[in-house]
């Protein structure tokens, strides 16, 4: 996480970078932004929150998502939309279900897709860095099957579902 001051700096907005196995193939999730362009689920961290729980309540919401986050946070970033700048944590997401409805599947489209696909479809290169650093830890988490080992600055520890 950034420091400020030598002080943990929380983020605005939790971003799950979801992905799934099927056998030694994984896929990633992807979701279409308000703009239209290809992304990951990403929200504000409301009051009481943390960015783990952030994480996965945008994914169930923008993508009808159900899981897990595992290991420590991916990367931090800086998003700029509409004038403000706020500070982003990227979460990995390990998938364990997922719904044929959800809250906004009306105005998102969902698709699952192999890596390289998801390299082609990611036009931003912060994306395609929370991509890489993903696809580098997943063979770890799958590894060790243990939920998150980070915290995104709460200092409360983890709160997994």
């Amino acid at each position: 996480m950034p420091r400020k001051n030598g002080c943990f700096v929380l983020p605005d907005q939790a971003s799950a970078v979801p992905f799934r196995r099927f056998g030694e193939r994984v896929e990633f999730c992807l979701i279409t932004t308000s703009a239209g362009r290809w992304g990951f689920p990403k929200g504000h961290i409301d009051p009481g929150e943390t960015p783990e729980q952030t994480a996965l309540k945008e994914a169930l919401e923008e993508a009808g998502l159900h899981g897990r986050i595992v290991g420590a946070p991916l990367v931090g970033y800086r998003a700029d939309k509409n004038g403000e700048s706020k500070r982003v944590v990227a979460l990995l997401m390990e998938v364990t279900r997922c719904d044929d409805q959800w809250d906004e599947a009306a105005v998102r489209q969902r698709r699952w897709v192999s890596r390289s696909e998801a390299q082609d479809l990611l036009n931003r290169d912060v994306l395609q860095t929370c991509l890489a650093v993903a696809r580098e830890r997943i063979p770890d988490a799958l590894a060790t099957g243990l939920p998150a080992t980070g915290e995104c600055g709460s200092g409360d520890g983890l709160e997994c579902p």
